[in-house]
């Protein structure tokens, strides 16, 4: 594939960079690059790179790779911009970035600085003409994304990247690199080494990133071929985990003999609360349920009876897979409560949206019950293999890696929504609650007949992550949105910000 010839770029209002597409919506032709030219990361920017990089992956039938070609662009567009930032930064203290010895002494003032002062550093460089030029392209054969800035390294500098490049080839999972973590130079390279394994891990071989700087330009290239088969080679630490998934005791009888009462056609409150009654951590696990977020009207339930009415005996049906999983799980795994006090917070924001999209009581009870499931899978990963989830969270919060989901699957060798989904199966759950833990974290997977349970689940989980700030709203894809009833980003900002205060009040 040649490289893209030089064309006319303008500034687009609308997209926030300067482009040579008018807008979002352009055709995407084989061989009709599409270029950007930016000199710092806004919203608008990440919006604009997120939605051309979806409906490039959507019409090529490569969104299967999404997680990974994210991260590298972001990690690589980031460090661009960090490149020309240090231009700066050394220029205007007079230093010689090409000196090695200046450069020694410079460099940990200006990663403090840049850190300090990062909005303000990135301002200087339009002034100073430093920009980041991406280009997106595709023929029959393969997909490319360019990342370029206008700066040449200094030959140490391409020695460190060629260096963590041909690093990344010699580990055979992220494990190993998370053991390799003792250099604490420039930050050791880290996030580069995981977004080329994750790239690894996707079905994309180590030449589907190249890099080469000179000539006043540093260029990044990411190659996709049009079909991607995954290989995995950790088979063995799958089959560990999955023994322990074999482990689990199977779902409660006691819960599905109330499940079954609840479909007899004389099935009332008083009946079905005498059952319940006869459990008194499933009892009290109700009351609980009816007084959380998602469920209060007013104030607080004190009796079983008036619990079940609050939520209504064919929601409760569909909760019980959830209490009886709560029951199961809250004793035996540590991580237990903090992932079921995030989930209840999801299910207050999918009840918001599902309402928003117009759902019906059905719809809404099975959303809810899925977003209360949805992240079984982490609670049994973070049991399992605490060391390597903890490093990838702090990891991936710091940097803001795209998605935990391609690091969990490099370094452990399974995802925990491919385990909670898993676990689904063993207890004979509903389809529609597989798959919400399978995909809650890939929603452009699912099979558009789940969508309307998985893209709340997902936008819940946005919510709680950009109020943590280890996300961005600019990463959500415009298609999950629009399923969502949302116009478009600004809209969903200022819902999830009401809904986060709302969610406070309680």
């Amino acid at each position: 594939m040649a490289s893209p010839k030089a064309v006319t770029l303008e500034y687009k209002q609308d997209l926030g960079l300067h482009s040579n597409i008018d807008d979002i919506n352009q055709p995407i032709l084989e061989n009709a690059p599409f270029h950007f030219k930016f000199f710092q990361i806004t919203d608008e920017v990440e919006n604009t790179l997120y939605q051309i990089l979806d409906r490039f992956l959507l019409q090529l039938d490569l969104i299967i790779v999404r997680d990974s070609v994210l991260a590298a662009v972001k990690e690589t567009v980031t460090n661009a911009i960090k490149a020309n930032a240090k231009r700066v930064f050394f220029k205007n203290r007079a230093s010689n970035i090409e000196n090695e010895v200046e450069y020694a002494a410079e460099i940990a003032e200006f990663k403090k600085t840049y850190l300090e002062n990062r909005e303000v550093i990135e301002e200087s460089l339009q002034k100073n003409n430093f920009g980041v030029f991406v280009s997106f392209i595709h023929n029959k054969s393969l997909m490319r994304i360019r990342i370029m800035n206008n700066v040449q390294l200094t030959s140490a500098e391409s020695a460190r990247i060629k260096e963590r490049i041909d690093k990344a080839k010699t580990y055979n999972d992220l494990a190993e690199a998370f053991m390799d973590m003792s250099s604490e130079q420039e930050g050791a390279g880290l996030g580069l080494i995981m977004t080329l394994m994750m790239l690894r891990n996707d079905g994309l071989g180590d030449s589907a990133f190249k890099f080469e700087s000179g000539e006043n330009k540093t260029v990044f290239m990411i190659d996709i071929p049009s079909k991607v088969s995954k290989e995995s080679l950790q088979l063995e630490k799958i089959d560990s985990i999955v023994s322990q998934i074999d482990n689990l005791p199977t779902f409660p009888k006691a819960i599905k003999d109330i499940q079954d009462a609840i479909d007899k056609p004389n099935s009332s409150i008083g009946t079905i609360a005498e059952m319940i009654k006869k459990d008194i951590a499933l009892s009290a696990n109700i009351l609980k349920l009816s007084n959380s977020a998602a469920f209060r009207r007013g104030g607080k339930v004190e009796s079983l009876d008036r619990a079940i009415q609050l939520i209504g005996l064919k929601e409760l049906q569909t909760l019980l897979y959830s209490l009886g999983t709560k029951q199961m799980l809250e004793d035996k795994f540590p991580a237990f409560t903090a992932i079921w006090e995030k989930s209840n917070e999801s299910a207050f924001y999918c009840k918001a949206i599902g309402q928003k999209m117009g759902m019906n009581k059905s719809d809404l009870s099975n959303l809810i019950a899925a977003s209360l499931l949805h992240d079984i899978g982490e609670i049994l990963l973070l049991s399992f293999d605490n060391q390597h989830m903890s490093q990838i969270k702090t990891y991936s919060n710091s940097r803001e890696i795209a998605s935990t989901i391609s690091m969990e699957e490099s370094a452990i060798g399974i995802t925990h929504s491919k385990l909670g989904a898993m676990v689904g199966e063993k207890w004979n759950f509903p389809i529609l609650y597989t798959k919400a833990m399978e995909f809650h974290h890939r929603p452009l997977l699912v099979d558009e007949v789940y969508s309307d349970i998985i893209y709340p689940i997902y936008l819940s989980d946005m919510i709680i992550s950009i109020s943590a700030k280890e996300a961005k709203s600019s990463e959500i894809p415009e298609d999950i949105l629009k399923k969502c009833k949302f116009s478009g980003k600004s809209e969903f900002d200022s819902f999830r910000i009401k809904l986060k205060e709302q969610f406070l009040t309680y």
